[in-house]
């Protein structure tokens, strides 16, 4: 109980505003994990369609034919001779899937082989990275 000219707050006051800020700050934490997830997921569909424009460029510089393989959660680019260009190897939470899958660039740039690619993430997001066969032109859409 209050007397004339004590202010403040009750310790009961202080602890429930405690409890309170507890709850939104696990809440907070959880939501931002998640999202920070699904941005990391994004930012490596868009890194993949880079690096498969990129192949397909070093095909062309090389004028020699450019190996782009996908399996799991690795990812290759690599020369016909066997001089590998790049090799990443994405979060734990990504994955192309356990199948084997190869794309090829030709001397000229032109694609054979996987004409989409699904990449996936345990927060829900899937992507598909499209490779044209004619062009070779690379774009992600998410799914």
């Amino acid at each position: 109980m209050r007397t004339l000219g004590q202010y403040g707050y009750t310790l009961l006051e202080a602890v429930v505003v405690g409890a309170l800020a507890a709850v939104l700050l696990a809440v907070g934490a959880s939501n931002f994990r998640t999202a920070l997830a699904r941005e990391e997921a994004d930012g490596w569909a868009r890194t993949l369609v880079h690096e498969l424009t990129a192949a397909q460029q070093a095909a062309v510089t090389r004028r020699t034919t450019v190996n782009a393989t996908f399996q799991d959660r690795t990812f290759t680019v690599s020369v016909a001779g066997g001089t590998t260009l790049r090799r990443e190897v994405l979060p734990s939470h990504i994955t192309f899937g356990s199948t084997l899958q190869t794309v090829t660039f030709d001397r000229r740039g032109v694609p054979s082989g996987v004409g989409t690619l699904t990449l996936s993430s345990t927060t829900g997001r899937s992507y598909t990275i499209t490779i044209e066969p004619g062009t070779g032109r690379v774009f992600v859409d998410e799914n």
